[in-house]
């Protein structure tokens, strides 16, 4: 992932609260789109104007090819109040960021993220690294954009967190992630088949799991959906030991067994 800098130029002081509310529209805007990633959006108030620091998937992301109707849209929002297109000031690659995929074929996608991801919840199945959004076709339709892949990702990170915080909800998230007819899961494959439809290639969701009997019992684990051995002779990626085709699923041996 790349960190930049945008600067708002606002000349007019006297509609900064109209201005202001113009950039988090643009904002949204991108973060919907997948142009900027991420759960904090600093801003700061400047001279002349708004300071935004934002991280973004791809060194170009912010180019015009990749915006969609309501980031031009909001674009011409700022306009209208006397706001031109940012100045974007390009800080560096964010060390712990997640390089993005660069394969030119794909063999399938998966959904996948963690309660400490900020990239795209879609991974390329061949190099395992984010694909960034608007390079998805999109599944949300009412507004065009990926706001619904978005929302699952925020849920999906809130329930992890709830989970590693090892307190009260632990047995319940943990069924969330793990159980193929959780609430969270049946978003989730509902959003898989989506995306699987308009992109043409097999989406994948995970089942994270860590609790577990033994090793043994766990390598002797069905698929969950239509009780078939799904059990891989190697792990894909390190991580997924259990693959299903015919339902769309992966998950892995049990992570307080192995």
């Amino acid at each position: 992932m790349h960190t930049v800098q945008l600067f708002f130029r606002a000349r007019n002081a006297r509609n900064h609260e109209e201005v202001l509310d113009k950039v988090w529209s643009y904002l949204a805007a991108l973060l919907h789109n997948g142009q900027i990633v991420g759960d904090h959006i600093p801003i700061a108030k400047v001279r002349a104007g708004y300071l935004v620091t934002a991280s973004l998937p791809e060194p170009a992301a912010l180019a015009d090819r990749f915006a969609n109707a309501w980031v031009r849209k909001r674009l011409r929002d700022l306009k209208s109040v006397g706001v031109a297109r940012p100045k974007v000031t390009r800080l560096g690659t964010d060390p712990d960021g997640a390089s993005p995929c660069t394969c030119t074929r794909r063999p399938f996608l998966l959904l996948f993220t963690t309660f400490m991801t900020v990239s795209s919840p879609v991974r390329c199945g061949r190099c395992f690294r984010p694909i960034a959004l608007y390079r998805m076709p999109v599944t949300y339709e009412e507004g065009k954009n990926h706001q619904d892949m978005l929302q699952w990702q925020d849920t999906y990170k809130a329930i992890d967190w709830l989970f590693i915080g090892s307190g009260a909800g632990e047995k319940w998230a943990h069924d969330q992630l793990s159980r193929v007819d959780s609430a969270l899961s049946v978003d989730g494959r509902e959003l898989a088949r989506e995306l699987e439809k308009k992109a043409r290639v097999p989406v994948y969701y995970y089942l994270n799991k860590y609790f577990g009997r033994s090793d043994r019992a766990e390598r002797k684990r069905k698929c969950p959906s239509c009780g078939r051995a799904w059990l891989r002779e190697e792990p894909l990626h390190l991580i997924f030991d259990f693959q299903c085709r015919r339902c769309r699923l992966l998950s892995n041996v049990a992570f307080d067994v192995r």
